[in-house]
């Protein structure tokens, strides 16, 4: 079905993106020696290995062989002998997961994520918006309804980020962006009402990382500058949003992110 076939695809891009940082961080590491010290070892080597651990259960599944076998190869073992025997075995382990991560990333890049694990990944939505709002929540709970995680950058980890490294870093985790340009202040030059907050700018990014997977919802009554007007967008108003709804299914059903459900019988 091209709808599997292009979920599929977008999740084993963002898979591709997630090792392959993974794997740059731990060669970090590496080469920075953390092994040669058993306090850098146990917080650096260890925290890495959390996240990662974490996010191929999220890529292929808790039960996935590749995921048993990375924790078998990292899981923190107890180990006895000379200060020289604990070095070379915190090596062994960092050069073992490096080697599984590798072997995870190539078998994704030749083969793509197995369809036995797809369902593993739920779909992520960037939303974009002017703040938080009626409109915001009720498009955040629909989402939901549909299975798919909405992320507000807002609501996330930054890990130490800037404003601007967050918001691209969790754009390039998500699937698809739907701009939510929601009613703001009153325009001096036209006096006509303008998209509320930094909306703008996030017009512009996710245009960028997203230039034919991008949504455009448009409060009634409000305007934008010509050179966004000519986008396709959807009309809602806070106390109803079905029309805004219907909008945002038929586009995540072209991007093959939801199925049409079939009529019994």
């Amino acid at each position: 079905m091209a709808v599997n076939r292009t979920r599929r695809q977008n999740k084993s891009e963002k898979a591709t993106r997630f090792l392959t940082k993974k794997s740059k961080e731990l060669l970090g590491l590496l080469n920075k020696g953390v092994f040669k010290n058993s306090n850098y070892y146990t917080f650096y080597f260890q925290k890495w290995r959390s996240e990662t651990e974490y996010g191929l259960i999220e890529i292929l599944g808790e039960d996935a062989n590749e995921v048993k076998k990375f924790k078998n190869v990292t899981s923190p073992r107890y180990v006895t002998g000379k200060e020289t025997q604990l070095t070379k075995h915190m090596q062994r382990t960092m050069l073992t997961a490096a080697a599984e991560i590798e072997a995870i990333l190539s078998s994704i890049k030749e083969h793509g994520i197995p369809e036995i694990h797809e369902s593993a990944i739920p779909p992520q939505v960037f939303i974009a918006h002017g703040g938080k709002t009626a409109a915001r929540n009720k498009l955040q709970d629909f989402l939901a309804a549909l299975g798919i995680t909405p992320i507000i950058v807002e609501e996330q980890p930054s890990e130490g980020r800037s404003k601007d490294k967050n918001v691209e870093h969790y754009l390039k985790q998500c699937d698809c962006a739907i701009i939510l340009a929601t009613r703001g202040d009153v325009d001096g030059r036209t006096g006509e009402f303008i998209p509320r907050g930094n909306i703008l700018n996030e017009v512009g990014r996710c245009q960028d990382i997203f230039p034919n997977r991008t949504v455009y919802l448009l409060e009634e009554g409000v305007k934008f500058p010509t050179n966004i007007d000519e986008k396709v967008w959807g009309r809602f108003t806070e106390e109803s949003m079905d029309k805004a709804f219907i909008k945002i299914a038929k586009e995540l059903r072209a991007f093959g992110l939801i199925r049409p459900i079939k009529p019994a019988g």
